[in-house]
């Protein structure tokens, strides 16, 4: 179905360009390339968040990116993207970065194929403005819908939704698994110097193919199921019968914004749950509460972010629950008993990066984490900055603990010149320390070329 809709836009793209003034495409574009020094992997943040660029394996990579933005009139326009990455650390060093086809008019946009998230303009955050997709995994391919300018319902209340469906087409043990992902987020002008917005984010494996050939159910009537979180009705599966159908994972997402004289402080909340306990708030507090602090006429400092996170509730330990064979708490976020590959997208974690609930070679098994992470970017004469830090424990499973805990420190910083006529020439250092891990250190330098 994807593929059909990708090629009907793309008939249409072509067609209408071969037919119309040239002056109405717009090409641009850009080539990068990173080189790194380092000890046997990575640091953290040194790869992490990088939409699949890189991994903890990686020494280099090039990226090549091309746009072309054709419009049809003043309010519709459709783009086409496509790039590619080459790194090591990657079972295939050549892969796809960006592929879509866009429409675009005054209401509403759609992005049909893959297409990489929009990072956050300093790029601090741990989560990207959105805990459960963060952009640490390479895009999935998908269309996606939704509102190009908010949905005025009075002067000081307004909507924003997206609704989209994805296809996990990787090596996973549920091969063919798709994601449904809907948004609704409420926004509030409450004065001249004040605002709040409160959304919900609700996201669904679903359907696939089980290891042993079982086919999960993914007719329009399954649709509908997952779309509500009802259960899987008389399917053969008991868990799937019981619970809602589908690996369900939400999250509410609240964001308070002030309007100073001399800048705009952002106060935060994303939560993360994965059933209805979550859903009703008893693994609270868990999430990623946060400040962002942007003064208007600092050129020091430009943004300046702190990040308290923790996923050690979820909503109390493994318990049964009287009158059924079902159990309570433990929620163990990211993992499912139906979709073993979990919240993944080829091996890489899709959400909250800090969570690795299937281990690497720096932690073991762990879900349950408790961290503070700060950051700060600015402007030094003609050269840009951006530093972070986060200080993490991680505590294991509620089956499996990590005694005594595992205490990480994740550093990074990267200075950025801008020569206005050869592109950027960026410079990258990090350094990890781990308590019971060997250290991580290095020192990149890459370059980029923007094409307009």
């Amino acid at each position: 179905m994807i593929k059909k809709l990708i090629s009907a836009l793309l008939y249409i793209f072509i067609f209408t360009s071969s037919i119309t003034a040239q002056e109405r495409l717009n090409f641009s574009g850009s080539l990068g390339s990173i080189g790194f020094v380092s000890s046997d992997r990575l640091p953290f943040w040194s790869f992490t968040n990088s939409q699949g660029f890189l991994s903890e394996s990686s020494s280099y990579g090039v990226s090549a990116f091309a746009k072309a933005d054709y419009s049809i009139s003043e309010n519709h326009m459709f783009t086409l993207g496509a790039g590619a990455y080459i790194s090591d650390g990657f079972n295939e060093n050549l892969r796809r970065s960006n592929l879509y086809l866009e429409y675009k008019n005054k209401w509403f946009l759609v992005t049909a194929g893959a297409k990489q998230l929009t990072p956050e303009k300093y790029n601090l955050s741990t989560i990207n403005n959105n805990i459960l997709q963060t952009g640490n995994s390479r895009p999935f391919p998908g269309i996606i819908i939704s509102n190009v300018t908010p949905i005025k319902l009075s002067n000081k209340f307004s909507l924003d939704g997206e609704l989209a469906h994805y296809s996990l087409n990787d090596n996973r043990s549920t091969k063919n698994a798709q994601i449904h992902y809907k948004m609704i987020r409420s926004n509030w002008r409450i004065n001249e110097t004040s605002s709040l917005s409160i959304a919900l984010r609700h996201y669904v494996q679903w359907a696939g193919t089980l290891s042993d050939g079982t086919e999960l159910p993914s007719d329009l009537n399954a649709f509908g199921r997952i779309f509500i979180g009802a259960n899987g009705g008389d399917i053969d599966n008991p868990n799937e019968a019981i619970n809602a159908l589908g690996n369900h994972l939400g999250s509410y997402n609240v964001n308070y914004k002030k309007y100073f004289k001399n800048g705009t402080l952002a106060v935060y909340h994303q939560s993360l749950f994965e059933d209805r306990s979550g859903r009703e708030l008893n693994n609270f507090p868990d999430g990623v509460w946060g400040l962002n602090y942007q003064p208007n006429e600092s050129k020091f400092i430009k943004s300046i972010l702190y990040e308290y996170i923790q996923t050690v509730s979820q909503s109390g330990a493994p318990r049964p629950t009287e009158g059924s064979a079902q159990q309570s708490g433990g929620d163990n976020y990211f993992r499912n008993s139906i979709y073993r590959s979990g919240w993944t997208y080829e091996g890489a974690i899709i959400g909250l990066p800090f969570l690795n609930p299937f281990g690497n070679t720096t932690t073991p098994s762990n879900n349950r984490m408790i961290g503070h992470h700060l950051g700060i970017a600015g402007k030094i004469g003609r050269i840009d900055y951006a530093v972070k830090g986060s200080y993490v424990q991680n505590l294991g499973t509620y089956t499996s603990r990590i005694k005594p805990r595992q205490q990480a420190l994740y550093s990074y910083a990267t200075l950025y010149y801008n020569t206005n006529t050869v592109g950027v020439i960026n410079l990258y250092l990090g350094a990890d320390y781990i308590n019971d891990f060997s250290k991580a250190t290095s020192i990149g330098i890459g370059y980029k070329y923007n094409l307009e």
